[in-house]
């Protein structure tokens, strides 16, 4: 390791980690658009290249009906700090204005399915001829191979497909799957990660790479715990009779009913239990705990200490427990609504105020990731559909002719001129 002080120091204590990166993002939906976000929140300049027609779908799907900012606020939390052209990638002029961006890009990032890429010619073996520096991201549901490669990769098919919604609730209950869209997000980071390994790589070999992450890959990482237990297990964890969140962990680990609301319970001795609660018997259970080789009989285990503690639970307030258990090193948490859970002092520090064109002024969730050299990151709103289609192309050299001329053949729209 080179642990010598570099020989250059930039003056600059608020200068992105990714400032003078070029990324062309031709993703939609969620997993490609929040990585990219990502990338521009950390300084890279992100242009969003999208399809004739409307571009990118989430613009027209609002979020329980929500179309507050003209955009769907789907589309609006996804796309800040990017700049939108609209480029028909289907005409020749089109494709070859791809290319010329390409020539000048670090990054380019996709979300197409497998063989979509390929009939567009924005292939990785196409794009890496143009640029050999070019890092080219790519994230599709299955993989390029295999019986389900060109099916929908949507989250909850693929929690339904993996075997993770039979992993809590009941027995006699329907499979339960989370209701946010948590592939999407998991494979959003991994092909982030993967850029910023490529550019690292790039900085030594100069040569650019293919990231490829797929959902599936990403939703069995989530799962490696619960997939290596199932493959050593002489009788895998099954669902039993209480409402289980996890039926991979010990107990009390679940969800709790109380006298006004709901507490969560995730790690805790039986003993301290039995102890606070008064509840002598949880610690004869603890001993008593079946052999892992039957798994009808832990189940049955599992569900009577869930049993004991939710009946005792009920008689106070979820305050209460949590005053009284969290104290003693008990694992817990009162559960919130989006309410109570926004307006907590820890959370306000993880918003931003954001103006949006159309909407106004709005609350949205900041950069996850601090940097101690870019304390203060520049955030702009999700762009208007093709708003900046000549600007961008003027960044990137092309003349205002140059411009016209696409506008007039219908390679390149813009905001100004859509009716």
């Amino acid at each position: 390791m080179n642990n010598q002080t570099p020989k250059t120091t930039i003056d600059d204590t608020n200068r992105a980690p990714l400032e003078g990166l070029r990324v062309l993002d031709l993703t939609i939906a969620m997993a490609g658009p929040l990585c990219t976000q990502r990338l521009g929140e950390m300084g890279a300049d992100v242009t969003k290249i999208e399809a004739p027609g409307g571009g990118d779908f989430s613009r027209h799907a609002p979020m329980a009906g929500v179309t507050k900012f003209g955009d769907s606020t789907c589309y609006v939390t996804l796309n800040q700090n990017k700049k939108s052209l609209v480029l028909n990638l289907k005409s020749a002029a089109g494709k070859a204005t791809l290319y010329k961006l390409v020539e000048q890009a670090d990054v380019l990032i996709q979300n197409f399915r497998p063989s979509v890429a390929g009939k567009l010619g924005i292939d990785y073996a196409t794009l890496s001829a143009i640029n050999p520096a070019l890092v080219y991201g790519s994230i599709n549901g299955y993989g390029d191979e295999g019986p389900l490669k060109d099916r929908p990769g949507q989250d909850l098919l693929l929690q339904s497909f993996t075997g993770l919604t039979l992993n809590g609730g009941r027995a006699d209950g329907l499979p339960q799957a989370s209701p946010l869209y948590m592939v999407d997000v998991t494979a959003s980071h991994m092909v982030c990660e993967g850029v910023l390994a490529a550019l690292v790589a790039r900085g030594i070999t100069g040569r650019g790479q293919e990231v490829k992450v797929t959902m599936l890959g990403a939703i069995m990482e989530m799962q490696c715990q619960e997939i290596g237990t199932y493959l050593a297990s002489e009788s895998p964890p099954v669902r039993g009779t209480s409402p289980q969140v996890s039926i991979y962990q010990e107990p009390p680990y679940g969800i709790y009913q109380c006298l006004d609301g709901f507490f969560a319970i995730a790690q805790a001795d039986l003993d301290t239990l039995a102890d606070a609660l008064n509840l002598p018997k949880l610690s004869a259970m603890k001993s008593a705990r079946p052999d892992h080789s039957d798994g009808r009989l832990v189940a049955t285990w599992r569900d009577d200490i869930y049993d004991i503690v939710a009946k005792h639970l009920k008689g106070n307030t979820a305050k209460h427990w949590d005053d009284l258990l969290a104290p003693l090193g008990v694992w817990c948490m009162i559960v919130n609504d989006y309410k109570a859970f926004l307006n907590h002092p820890q959370t306000q520090n993880m918003l931003v105020k954001m103006h949006h064109p159309v909407g106004g002024g709005y609350t949205a969730v900041g950069p996850a990731i601090k940097f101690s050299g870019y304390p203060s990151p520049s955030l702009s709103p999700a762009p208007a559909y093709g708003k900046d289609s000549e600007t961008v192309l003027a960044s990137f050299g092309f003349s205002e002719a140059e411009y016209s001329e696409l506008i007039q053949s219908g390679a390149v729209h813009s905001a100004k001129v859509e009716k």
